[in-house]
């Protein structure tokens, strides 16, 4: 299944996520909490500590789970430019 960019990360505790910043892979891990507007989130990762992400930082929260109440937004910018670094 392909991540999608979830919008919304009030809805994203408990998730697998992989953190991006400007198109650049940064963490991935499990959402361990989510502030209640949902410009802040904690990734709790085994490869390293936990981490705090903010939205206003350009950071980007991508899932590929197919839970109920996620609002995907495909970015194709974003998927088209990861394609031509890729060749």
């Amino acid at each position: 299944m392909d991540k999608r960019r979830i919008k919304d990360w009030t809805l994203l505790a408990g998730a697998r996520v992989e953190i991006r910043q400007q198109g650049t892979s940064v963490c991935t891990g499990y959402v361990e909490a989510v502030t209640d507007d949902g410009k802040i989130l904690w990734v709790s990762s085994p490869a390293q500590n936990r981490r705090l992400f903010e939205k206003a930082e350009f950071y980007e929260a991508w899932a590929a789970e197919d839970r109920d109440g996620f609002h995907y937004e495909v970015t194709k910018t974003l998927e088209k430019a990861d394609e031509a670094s890729a060749q």
